[in-house]
């Protein structure tokens, strides 16, 4: 019976491997360096780097998620600072924006940036077998779409679920001009 259970895992391992080779976004990401790439006929982005004068400000909005795990949005700056109007005015590089915290309103930000970018990207919070909670993002299956219309950006993302719906979390900035 153990030989017989050895078998089927295996097996079922070998099946999920190759599932996770098509789907697992990470890999194609890490071969564009980091860069859009393409996947059946769709732009995918693990990052989006929205160009921004030194002074910038916006609004983000949640539409929806759909996930079994917690999801975020990570606003970032790699040389500045940022501040999220409706969270305090701490000014940080980075803040994760959870969906909870995100529902039903519209949330302002503004910051300073030196490089002129302002990175946008999914994450979510998943428990490890032992219990210990953790946050990801840019893993296994995430992946964002980003719709641009004018100065507002739709983002349909992935989490770390291997499949290709793009509804985990929905939502869309809008910087101010």
């Amino acid at each position: 019976m153990t030989k017989v259970l050895y078998l089927i895992d295996k097996i079922l391992t070998k099946m999920y491997s190759r599932w996770c080779i098509v789907l697992n976004f990470k890999d194609m990401f890490d071969k564009s360096a980091g860069g859009a790439i393409k996947y059946n006929d769709l732009e995918l982005h693990c990052i989006d780097r929205i160009p921004v004068e030194k002074n910038f400000s916006g609004h983000l909005r949640l539409i929806s998620t759909n996930s079994k795990y917690r999801q975020a949005v990570c606003i970032r700056v790699l040389k500045g600072e940022i501040s999220i109007r409706s969270k305090s005015d701490d000014k940080e590089k980075s803040f994760f924006l959870w969906e909870d915290f995100l529902k039903n309103d519209s949330h302002y930000f503004e910051g300073t940036t030196e490089d002129s970018q302002l990175l946008i990207y999914n994450a979510w919070e998943q428990f490890f077998w032992h219990g210990q909670l953790f946050i990801n993002s840019l893993e296994y299956g995430a992946a964002m779409i980003v719709e641009v219309k004018g100065n507002t950006r739709l983002y349909r993302c992935n989490d770390l679920t291997l499949d290709e719906d793009f509804d985990d979390i929905i939502f869309e900035i809008t910087m101010n001009k």
